[in-house]
């Protein structure tokens, strides 16, 4: 692990450090075989990256469990940072319960994306984790109304039923749950990761509200092969870094800058 990149506020405290992006998100800042933040610690020598939330968080947790260790991470790091980066939605999708939530009972028969949906979904949804960005960038700005935030949105992953040390229910057991159709399970899940960068793109036009937003577009980074990830939801370290040193070196060189 870079020694740049601390985990955890008391941790950056205890070294004096003096981080340039905080870092509030899930797996993928935090997933242990490599992750964004360990990429961009190495990308990024010169300056310090500190990390915040847990594997498995949601946006929506944002303002319950994790709340109290964003608020600690604002107020001794809020007012000095660069930017700050989130990453959030994943969760709040995969998942049996999450899943099956915006997914039609039985989707069998369906002969594309939207006739999986429920009524009102995914649009809900996103419109619900919409919400959570919007609350915590709005309370980052009452001690940061400069610094760039820097949103990602994954990328297309594979439904293949694989975990992390084991079988996961994460995407491919809610598809085969709901019987959605083998040839619409992969464009099941791009069409939501298309759906949350829309979604991120237009919260990033409220300047006015939420101040400077860049979204890097990771989407689409890595090539059309499984290969290149470990699980459902995590690349291999190979396409960690793909990711991390194309859109979203970009972005924080840009917000730095």
């Amino acid at each position: 692990m870079p020694a740049n990149v601390y985990w955890g506020t008391h941790g950056a405290l205890a070294q004096s450090a003096a981080p340039a992006v905080m870092m509030i998100g899930d797996s993928w800042f935090w997933y242990p075989f490599d992750n964004l933040a360990t990429e961009l610690g190495g990308l990024f020598p010169n300056e310090e990256f500190l990390v915040v939330g847990n594997n498995g968080s949601e946006a929506a947790e944002w303002a319950t469990k994790y709340r109290k260790d964003i608020d600690y991470a604002f107020r001794f790091y809020g007012k000095s940072v660069k930017a700050l980066m989130l990453s959030g939605g994943g969760n709040d999708v995969a998942g049996m319960k999450d899943f099956l939530r915006i997914v039609r009972d039985v989707c069998k028969g369906a002969k594309d994306v939207d006739e999986c949906y429920r009524q009102s979904e995914p649009d809900a949804l996103m419109a619900g984790i919409m919400g959570h960005y919007r609350t915590l960038i709005t309370k980052f700005r009452g001690y940061n109304a400069s610094a760039p935030v820097i949103l990602q949105h994954y990328d297309y992953a594979w439904p293949t039923g694989a975990g992390v040390f084991g079988p996961a229910d994460w995407l491919k057991e809610p598809m085969v749950k709901a019987q959605v159709p083998v040839a619409l399970r992969r464009d099941l899940f791009r069409d939501l990761i298309n759906r949350l960068r829309k979604a991120q793109m237009e919260l990033a036009k409220d300047t006015k509200n939420l101040g400077p937003i860049f979204v890097a577009k990771t989407a689409g980074t890595l090539p059309e092969d499984a290969g290149y990830w470990a699980n459902e939801l995590h690349p291999t370290p190979q396409g960690f870094h793909m990711i991390a040193a194309g859109p979203v070196k970009q972005a924080v060189k840009a917000a730095l800058s």
